[in-house]
């Protein structure tokens, strides 16, 4: 066994994937941060930019200017809206081109998941995402 430590071997995986991952969306003229909003947004177009920042895990600000590059690149556009409060705020939502964009994005997350999980049993891959998640909730109480 290669590694003998969590440590080292969620860092060679994840070093693995994000060069790869980095790779391919490069190809699609994506920065870094791109694509998980996209991918987002392609599950749940309309979100409110303040929900979208949690679940990037990142903080409104960086969110706000990671947005403006994409509404300058024309794969979003924003709408007002107002939440719980009478508060004023914004929906983030596809354009066209974001909504041809996030599709290709699909295709490559695809093509990375089968170079991943290649050789490995639909059982492997499920214990594997699972184990993943348990470890990530240990950490989350850390």
């Amino acid at each position: 066994m290669l590694y003998n430590k969590l440590f080292l071997a969620l860092l060679g995986a994840s070093s693995a994937h994000a060069y790869a991952s980095r790779m391919e969306f490069a190809k699609l003229g994506l920065t870094e941060a791109q694509p998980k909003i996209l991918y987002i947004l392609n599950r749940a177009d309309g979100i409110v930019q303040k929900e979208l920042a949690e679940l990037c895990n990142i903080r409104q600000s960086t969110l706000t200017v990671i947005l403006s590059k994409m509404e300058n690149q024309n794969y979003i556009y924003k709408e007002t809206c107002y939440v719980s409060g009478k508060k004023r705020a914004y929906k983030v939502c596809l354009t066209e081109k974001g909504k041809e964009k996030a599709e290709q994005l699909e295709h490559i997350i695809e093509k990375l998941e089968n170079k991943g999980f290649e050789g490995f049993t639909e059982e492997e891959k499920q214990t594997i995402l699972k184990l993943l998640e348990r470890i990530e909730k240990n950490m989350q109480s850390y």
